[in-house]
């Protein structure tokens, strides 16, 4: 598969799951959702930066430094760990394409 058409279907699956940030959300929700969002643009620039590296491999990469990133201060670890978990569910749609 190119990644061309992994960056479509991630590009689909965020737009399916992450509906875009409204006021009408709770404070947390729409956290959630913007955090999310930001993480599936840093994995799609990710993935468009390394070319040469297995998608699923970026995504993988991406999910273990969330996941140090997410334990260094308490204060910011939400922020990480919703994008560890975003990552998490791209990286099984990405293993059931194989």
């Amino acid at each position: 598969m190119s990644n061309d058409y992994i960056l479509s279907v991630i590009r689909e699956y965020a737009d399916e799951c992450l509906k875009e940030p409204g006021w009408r959300m709770s404070k947390e929700w729409f956290k959630q959702v913007s955090y999310s969002r930001w993480a599936v643009g840093e994995i799609l620039k990710s993935i468009e930066e390394s070319r040469f590296t297995p998608p699923i491999m970026v995504v993988e990469d991406f999910i273990r430094k969330m996941d140090d990133f997410s334990c260094r201060n308490k204060k910011t670890s939400f922020i990480f760990s919703v994008a560890h978990d975003i990552a998490e569910n791209i990286l099984d749609v990405l293993i059931a394409m194989k």
